[in-house]
C-alpha cells in the first residue's frame, strides 16, 4: 500500500522559501559571471602545495581548526594587506571563511537588522544586494559616475534618508574595480567619504576582492588605510586570484564585530583547502597574480574592441577598466536587456541584466559583460554574435564598424 505523502505546509519556518534549485549552465559564449579562465588555475602548484603541507601538518586535520581559519594563512594575509594595502592588521583580526560571500553574509548579520537603510553604489553586485534584502534592510543606492560614488551626493542623500526618518547604519562599496562597472574610486573621494560617514556615525564595509586583478595604472588607497577608527570593515578573497570553488575569503575588523560575525557561522573553514591556499600563495602568490592580469588584459582589449566595432554608432556605452574580469555596457534607454536575456542565452550569448544590479530598480537598458572566462577570440565572436541577435530583435540596426 502506497504510503500518504507527510504534509509539511504548516510546518515549515515563516523565513523560509520554496526556492528553485539551480545547477550552472553556460551559454556557447559565457559573458555572465565574473570567473577567471579554467586554464588560469594552477592545478599542480596547489596539489604540490598540498602534498608539502599535508606533511608537515595532516595530522592536524584530525581537529576542528580555529573559528578565525589557520594562524600560517593569517599570517599571510596580514603580510599581504600591509604590503598591498598600505595597512598594518594583527592575524588576529583577520577572520578566514567561505569565500568573500560568508564574509559579507556574516559581518551584515551583525549589523543590520530588518527595516535598516543601507547605502551601496547605483548599480551593485547583485549577490550583495541579495544578502542585504534578505536580511531585511531597506537599501538605496547612491549615484555614481566613471569615478563609482561621488562624494556630494552620497551626502545628500544620508540627509534626505535622515530627515524622513531612514538613517542610513552603513555603507557598503567595492572601491577597487567596482562590480559590475569596472570602475574604481580615487583616493581624494575615499578620503571625503570617510569624513562623510564619520560625521554621520556610519560604518563602511569596503569590498575588495577584485583589487589584484590591475593590468594598468596604480591601485588607490584602501579605505581600512585611510582609517583605523574601526568604521571600516575589509572583505577580500581568494576567488578571483585562484578560483572561486576554492571557497576561500576573508574579513578584517575590530574584534567586538569579529566575534558578533563569526558568531553566525554553522562551520569552520575548510582546512584541507586553507593547507593548500597558503602554501601556493606563500610561494608564488604574486608570480601568479601577474600572470593571471597578464591573461586578462588581452581579453579586455578584445571585448572593447569588438564593442567597438559591433556597436559604434548605436548610442551604446561602455566602460573600459583598468583591470577586473568584466566590464559595463548602457544601451540605448528603449533597449530592454532584462527582456533580451534569454533570447540571447537560447542563441548562444550569456550575460547579465543591469537591473539585477540596481538597488533602486532601473537598469533594463544596461548589461554586464564578463571577459576573464572565454578566450580573446571568443570575447570579440560572442560580442559581434549578440549585436547580430540585437539586430535580429530590432533593439537597433548594428553593423560592423558602425
Amino acid at each position: 500500500m502506497a504510503t500518504q505523502t507527510f504534509d509539511l505546509s504548516n510546518i515549515y519556518s515563516k523565513d523560509s522559501v520554496d526556492t528553485e534549485l539551480r545547477v550552472p549552465v553556460h551559454a556557447k559564449y559565457d559573458f555572465a559571471t565574473a570567473q577567471p579562465d579554467p586554464d588560469s588555475i594552477p592545478f599542480k602548484g596547489l596539489t604540490d602545495a598540498l602534498s608539502t603541507m599535508l606533511e608537515k601538518q595532516g595530522g592536524d586535520l584530525a581537529f576542528y581548526p580555529d573559528t578565525r581559519g589557520i594562524p600560517e594563512l593569517r599570517e599571510l594575509i596580514a603580510a599581504k594587506l600591509e604590503r598591498d594595502d598600505g595597512f598594518k592588521v594583527s592575524p588576529d583580526n583577520i577572520a578566514v571563511v567561505n569565500g568573500s560571500a560568508e564574509a559579507n553574509f556574516v559581518v551584515i548579520k551583525a549589523l543590520v537588522d530588518p527595516g535598516d537603510t543601507v547605502i551601496m553604489e547605483h548599480y551593485v553586485y547583485s549577490g550583495t544586494l541579495a544578502q542585504f534584502r534578505k536580511a531585511g534592510a531597506n537599501v538605496v543606492g547612491t549615484p555614481i559616475d566613471d569615478d563609482s560614488i561621488i562624494p556630494e551626493e552620497l551626502e545628500a542623500l544620508i540627509v534626505k534618508l535622515t530627515a524622513e526618518g531612514k538613517k542610513p547604519k552603513l555603507l557598503y562599496t567595492i572601491p577597487e574595480f567596482q562590480n559590475p562597472t569596472g570602475n574604481t574610486l580615487p583616493t581624494e573621494r575615499r578620503k571625503q567619504i570617510i569624513d562623510i560617514c564619520r560625521r554621520h556615525h556610519m560604518v563602511i564595509i569596503e569590498d575588495e576582492c577584485y583589487t589584484d586583478l590591475r593590468y594598468e595604472g596604480e591601485t588607490q588607497e584602501s579605505f581600512r588605510s585611510l582609517d583605523d577608527s574601526g568604521m571600516v570593515v575589509y572583505v577580500g578573497s581568494f576567488s578571483k586570484i585562484l578560483a572561486p570553488g576554492l571557497r576561500l575569503g576573508y574579513f578584517v575588523s575590530d574584534p567586538e564585530t569579529m566575534r558578533r560575525a563569526l558568531s553566525f557561522r554553522m562551520t569552520g573553514t575548510n582546512h584541507f583547502t586553507s593547507l593548500a591556499v597558503y602554501e601556493f600563495l606563500n610561494r608564488e602568490m604574486y608570480k601568479h597574480i601577474d600572470y593571471i592580469n597578464v591573461i586578462n588584459r588581452p581579453k579586455r582589449d578584445a571585448m572593447v574592441a569588438a564593442l567597438g566595432e559591433n556597436f559604434g554608432g548605436t548610442g551604446t556605452t561602455w566602460s573600459t577598466p583598468k583591470g577586473s574580469l568584466y566590464l559595463w555596457v548602457t544601451f540605448p534607454e528603449h533597449v530592454n536587456a532584462t527582456e533580451l536575456m534569454p533570447i540571447a542565452f537560447k542563441a548562444g550569448v550569456g550575460f547579465n541584466s543591469g537591473a539585477s544590479f540596481a538597488p533602486n530598480g532601473d537598469g533594463d537598458h544596461c548589461a554586464r559583460l564578463c571577459y576573464g572566462y572565454e578566450s580573446v577570440e571568443k570575447n570579440r565572436d560572442g560580442v559581434a554574435l549578440l549585436a547580430e541577435i540585437m539586430e535580429r530583435e530590432g533593439s537597433f540596426k548594428v553593423s560592423p564598424g558602425g
